[in-house]
Formats: structure tokens, sequence, C-alpha cells
């Protein structure tokens, strides 16, 4: 499976790309023919994005701050420092936040992206 936080950075990628209007978000940067495992694509297909946005609402659904947390740093590119700094709390306390935001997404979209075998 590909890293949670190289998952997000594509969704990412995507949703901002879909938002402006670029064509064929879903392009993969990577060779064809590369095996799943070594996939490096900077954008995520409209199947792979869906399963992210809907890990995503659950987590707004189950922890609010959390889904805070995590759209700031991954969809506005907010820091865990700045965060941190508007806030009033530690940076090691956003990034803890943000490290459990990123382990519930990867609940959620574990089986869809598992390696194939």
């Amino acid at each position: 499976m590909r890293d949670t936080k190289d998952i997000l950075t594509a969704w990412k990628n995507t949703r901002i790309l879909r938002r402006i209007g670029t064509e064929y978000p879903s392009q993969s940067s990577g060779i064809k023919g590369a095996a799943r495992e070594n996939d490096y694509r900077q954008y995520l297909t409209e199947d792979e994005a869906e399963k992210v946005d809907n890990a995503v609402l659950r987590l707004k659904d189950d922890n609010y701050s959390h889904w805070i947390i995590l759209t700031a740093y991954y969809l506005r590119g907010i820091s865990c420092n700045a965060q941190a700094k508007v806030i009033g709390r530690r940076p090691h306390d956003i990034i803890h936040l943000l490290n459990e935001a990123e382990c519930f997404i990867r609940g959620y979209i574990f089986e869809f992206f598992k390696k194939e075998s």
C-alpha cells in the first residue's frame, strides 16, 4: 500500500485540479507497466479520490477538530506550526492530532488501496 501521506497529497492535487478545471486529473506520472507498489502518482483516479473523500467525511462526523487539522494541512497547505500558533497550542500537539487523523483515514481506505498480490 502506498503511504497514507502520499495518498492524501495525491488526493489534494486531484481535488485542487478538479476545482480549477484542469483536464485529466487522474493521469499517472508513473511509468506504465511499473509494479503497483512503485506507483508514485501525484494524482488519484476519480474512484480513488471518492474513497478518500468518503473517509474524510467520516472523519468530519467522528472528530471535527481532527478534520479541521487534516483539511487545513492537506487542502489549504497550512503547516502544523502555523495551526499551533493560531490556536495557542504546541506544534507537537497539532502533529499528534494530524497523525491520529491520518490513521483514521488509513483505516477506511486500507482495503481499497492495499497491495495487489
